[in-house]
């Protein structure tokens, strides 16, 4: 049996879907009983447990607790703040279970957007221009050779939360000092214009060895620029996997990541943008065209034997329709030319994210998660206008409120 975690998301469900699908039990593990996972028919034990983020040492007494009841060949964390957890307390996890991350030291690279930036620079990989102030006196003089636009980037957070964008130099020190009030020392980065993004996904084992990747190209996001992807497409990029695991083995890596890069569109340079140090959000394309991740990880977690997994199905489509590309829809103003269109639905070449058709359950609790869209206004705020008025486009609306993290179903 596994152990999966974060019950509230989407890619807990898809987890329990791959491994089950492949005769493994899964039990899930969540903060509330209102999620996707506790809903979900595949789910054979079920435990409520602290916060990670904000009780991190009841959660990790809790979880221990359990096991010691339970036994279970494997803990799968699936989001950073429990992957971050499981990553300090490792020692003691694994006296009752295996724990498939890499050590501390290397897990931090996926944590911490900042070192990830300071190692490509060191290997010569290409990513945006970064500086790393430690108060607000340091701002302009750290910047001065960097181009604006600026970009005022958390370390730590994902999916485009606490973003803030300067459009000249005049209000960045100022931007620094508000997104370091709930992130503390954030990055300050040249602002790339948007271009193609891709994700590729790997599996790596203790001897730095890719035995599996996917590789994906993110159509459409939300919020619209730095987002969660809400559409995407599998591809064929040996490049990117290249690169990719060029750069994990530099760090040491072991188990799952993803890689994010992103198309300069003036140059074509491939630029480097973090390292997902755990399952990522739309791992249910790569399960859907042939690459089981979870599966994998659990053979090579548990000294298993299994096949390197490199091929797999090309075009096809994952979209998160509900509620991210609805999201997306309404914010776009291109809403009515994008390519492919919003109302194009072909099931047999796209998989609906967070739609079951085999677990109702599951679906269920998904659309009763992302319910509270529907009552935030910061988030209609973000739809509406795209941006916040004052010299600074952000994306705080999606900032570090326990409500939204909670409830996204992300």
């Amino acid at each position: 049996m596994v152990f999966v975690t974060d019950a509230l998301l989407r890619k807990c469900v898809v987890v329990c879907h791959a491994l089950t699908k492949q005769g493994i039990e899964v039990a899930v593990g969540g903060t509330t009983r209102l999620s996707p996972g506790f809903f979900s028919r595949h789910g054979r034990r079920f435990l409520v447990y602290p916060s990670p983020s904000e009780a991190p040492e009841a959660f990790i007494e809790t979880l221990l607790t359990y096991l010691r009841r339970h036994s279970h060949a494997m803990v799968l964390p699936v989001d950073d703040a429990t992957a971050a957890v499981c990553g300090q307390y490792r020692q003691e996890l694994e006296r009752v279970s295996r724990v498939p991350l890499p050590p501390a030291e290397q897990l931090q690279f996926g944590l911490d957007k900042a070192p990830t930036m300071q190692l490509a620079e060191r290997l010569g990989i290409p990513h945006p221009r970064t500086v790393l102030p430690t108060n607000s006196d340091e701002v302009h003089a750290l910047a001065a050779d960097l181009r604006a636009p600026l970009v005022v980037k958390p370390r730590s957070s994902s999916a485009g939360r606490g973003l803030v964008y300067v459009p000249t130099r005049d209000g960045l020190a100022d931007a620094w000092k508000e997104v370091h009030r709930s992130f503390p020392l954030p990055m300050v980065q040249e602002c790339v214009p948007n271009g193609r993004k891709f994700g590729v996904g790997l599996l790596m084992d203790d001897n730095g060895r890719c035995v599996a990747s996917f590789v994906q190209e993110e159509l459409r996001h939300f919020p619209l620029r730095d987002g969660m992807s809400t559409l995407q497409v599998s591809v064929w990029r040996p490049d990117l996997v290249e690169r990719a695991v060029q750069f994990l083995n530099a760090i040491g890596w072991y188990g799952l990541a993803e890689v994010e890069f992103m198309e300069h569109p003036d140059t074509g340079e491939m630029l480097l943008l973090e390292v997902n140090p755990r399952v990522w959000a739309s791992i249910q394309l790569a399960v859907a065209c042939g690459v089981n991740f979870p599966y994998l990880l659990h053979r090579l977690t548990t000294g298993r034997p299994f096949e390197e997994v490199h091929r797999y199905a090309l075009g096809r489509h994952c979209r998160w329709l509900l509620p991210g590309d609805i999201l997306h829809f309404l914010a776009n103003a291109e809403r009515m030319r994008m390519r492919p269109s919003f109302f194009e639905f072909s099931p047999r070449e796209t998989v609906y994210d967070g739609l079951y058709h085999d677990d109702l359950g599951a679906t269920l609790g998904v659309l009763l998660s992302s319910a509270h869209y529907l009552f935030d206004p910061e988030m209609w705020r973000l739809v509406l206008r795209g941006k916040v008025a004052g010299g600074a486009q952000t994306s705080a609306a999606l900032g570090p409120r326990p409500s939204m993290s909670a409830s996204a179903s992300l």
